[in-house]
């Protein structure tokens, strides 16, 4: 492949059409599904059912990753918000042919109208090709037999929401401390601000791990929202541990009870430029009969 296995393997983050279309600043506004990838606190932000299933593809190293999720902000008479979702991917088929799976659980929990916690249990299983070294099989290099890494650990985050719709964050991720740059330990903080026909955030990453010394990201994403059902999204990242600035975009059709949503991410000043598509569809159950996702911009 045409970048680095830090490129393609991108943290381990689950790649979701909002968060990627937005630079990935949704610690603070990120509801719904992006919520179990990124900040378990928010889930009870928004009163959301939500089925979703996503497809993400990168060509320069064949990446590929399919998933599903559900999140459930209304348990327990609106008290405790939960979701649940399991991912597959792989890179480099024709190489290393890393592969993982991703297994999630989330509860939150909002304590009165302004604050708000949750926590992501983590289940991460990563293996990878043997042999594929220039060295051939080794113990040494490839490790042994069985999976390359097997371990559970968990996330967690807050969200205070300090007037309508101006929300900030801090978040945990891998927070047993693994020590490995497959699972890397790291703490990220956002502001957003979101109304009926905009959003916008910008956030900010540390990574203890992946560098041998602490390395950040900067993050910034907006959104807008026409005609209650498009919305146009757009975001920059900077990676400070591989020296990439990436730009983003996405588009989502959001209706009452469904949505399509796309997004694109392409190295702009980077030795070797990589790119990522991802495609979700989701369903929107609403069992008590409660405000529509339409009517309710948080809810995308």
């Amino acid at each position: 492949m045409s970048i680095s296995p830090a490129q393609a393997y991108d943290l381990g983050q689950v790649p979701s059409p909002r968060p990627v279309a937005m630079g990935d600043a949704l610690n603070a506004l990120g509801v719904s599904t992006a919520a179990l990838y990124l900040n378990p606190a928010n889930m009870p932000l928004a009163r959301v059912y939500h089925l979703e299933a996503l497809a993400a593809y990168g060509p320069e190293d064949t990446r590929q990753t399919y998933g599903l999720a559900i999140v459930d902000s209304l348990l327990n008479a609106g008290h405790i918000s939960g979701g649940v979702g399991a991912t597959w991917s792989e890179f480099d088929p024709q190489g290393i042919q890393r592969q993982w799976i991703d297994g999630r659980l989330a509860l939150a929990l909002p304590l009165g109208d302004h604050l708000s916690f949750g926590v992501t249990g983590r289940w991460l299983r990563v293996g990878q090709a043997r042999g594929a070294g220039p060295f051939g099989p080794s113990p040494v290099s490839d490790g042994g037999s069985g999976p390359l890494y097997n371990l559970i650990t968990f996330d967690a985050g807050a969200t205070a929401t300090l007037v309508e719709g101006l929300r900030i964050a801090v978040v945990g991720h891998n927070l047993t401390n693994p020590g490995s740059s497959l699972a890397p330990t790291t703490a990220a903080a956002g502001i957003g601000y979101t109304t009926s026909i905009f959003s916008i955030e910008a956030d900010g990453l540390l990574d203890f791990t992946t560098w041998g010394a602490t390395r950040g990201r900067a993050m910034a994403g907006a959104e807008v929202f026409l005609d209650n059902h498009y919305a146009l999204r757009g975001g920059w990242r900077y990676d400070a541990g591989m020296n990439i600035n990436a730009a983003s975009a996405g588009f989502g059709y959001i209706d009452p009870r469904w949505s399509v949503e796309v997004a694109y991410r392409h190295d702009l000043i980077s030795e070797h430029a990589s790119s990522l598509a991802v495609l979700s569809l989701r369903y929107f159950y609403d069992a008590l009969g409660n405000t529509s996702p339409v009517d309710q911009p948080d809810s995308l």
